[in-house]
C-alpha cells in the first residue's frame, strides 16, 4: 500500500516512524514543507494551497492513503479537503481527542500553534463527547521555529506553563512537540499527537512491499539534521 504523510516541517517525521514501526510492510512517502514553514501564522488561503499542492503532487504519484500530520491543516482546511479529494484523508486531531478521552481526564490545557488554537477546533470536539471537561489552550507558536532549528526550547515551556502550576493532563497539539515531550514534567500526563493516527488507519491497511521516500520542500541541510535522528534516513529536495 502506498501510504504519503505530510506535515509543515519534521514534526511529522515522528508521526511516520510510528507508522513504519506499527506497519512496516507498505510504501511510505513523506513530504516536510518546511519551504512554508511555520504554517501555524498562515491564513486559511495559505495552509488550503499548500495542503493541495502536496495532495495534488500525491495523487500523481498514485499514493492509497494520505495522513495529515498537521494539527494546523486539519483544524483550519481538514473539511475543505475532504469535499475535494475522494482519495481517504486521516487527520491527527480526531485520533489525538480520542486518546484524551479514554484517559478520563476532567481538565486539559491544549498546546498548539495559533491557527490551531485560535479554530477551537480541540475545544469543541472535547466539549462534544463531555460537556464537564475543562478545556484550556494556549498558543506557543515559539515552540516550531526553536524545534526545526534544534535550540532549547525548556525555557520557553516553563514560560508557557508558569499560570498552569496545577494542570495534570496536556494534549501537545502539534506533531512537533513529541520532538520535546522530556521537556515536560514527568509528573504531567502527556498525549501527544503522532500516537492515535496508528488505530486510525489501521482499517486501511494492506500490506505491500516495504519503501520509503523522504522529501523537503525547503532547506535540506537543515532539515535532515533532524531529520535522520528520527528516521534514520535523509530527504530528498522536492520542487513544488
Amino acid at each position: 500500500m502506498r501510504i504519503g504523510v505530510f506535515d509543515s516541517g519534521v514534526g511529522g517525521l515522528t508521526v511516520l516512524k510510528s507508522l513504519i514501526d506499527e506497519y512496516p510492510n507498505n510504501e511510505y512517502f513523506y513530504i516536510g514543507d518546511n519551504k512554508n514553514n511555520p504554517y501555524g501564522d498562515k491564513n486559511k488561503d495559505e495552509l488550503y494551497k499548500y495542503s493541495t499542492k502536496i495532495i495534488d503532487y500525491f495523487i500523481t504519484i498514485k499514493i492509497d492513503l494520505i495522513v495529515i500530520a498537521c494539527n494546523t491543516i486539519c483544524s483550519n482546511v481538514y473539511d475543505l479537503l475532504k469535499e475535494k479529494y475522494n482519495i481517504p484523508l486521516i487527520g491527527v486531531i480526531d485520533a489525538t481527542i480520542e486518546e484524551f478521552i479514554k484517559s478520563n481526564e476532567k481538565e486539559v490545557l491544549i498546546m498548539a500553534t495559533k491557527a490551531t488554537i485560535d479554530s477551537k477546533v480541540y475545544e469543541n470536539k472535547i466539549k462534544y463527547y463531555d460537556p464537564n471537561i475543562k478545556v484550556l489552550s494556549i498558543a506557543t507558536k515559539e515552540l516550531v521555529p526553536l524545534i526545526e532549528n534544534q535550540e532549547d526550547t525548556k525555557p520557553i515551556i516553563n514560560k508557557y506553563l508558569e499560570n498552569y502550576s496545577n494542570i495534570n493532563c496536556i494534549v501537545l497539539g502539534c506533531t512537533h512537540y513529541k520532538l520535546i515531550q522530556n521537556n515536560f514534567n514527568k509528573n504531567i500526563k502527556i498525549i501527544n499527537s503522532s500516537d492515535g493516527i496508528i488505530k486510525q488507519i489501521k482499517k486501511y491497511i494492506k500490506d505491500s512491499k516495504k519503501e520509503i521516500t523522504i522529501y523537503t520542500t525547503g532547506n535540506e541541510y537543515l532539515f535532515n539534521k533532524l531529520c535522520y535522528k528520527i528516521t534514520g534516513m535523509k530527504a530528498k529536495k522536492l520542487v513544488l
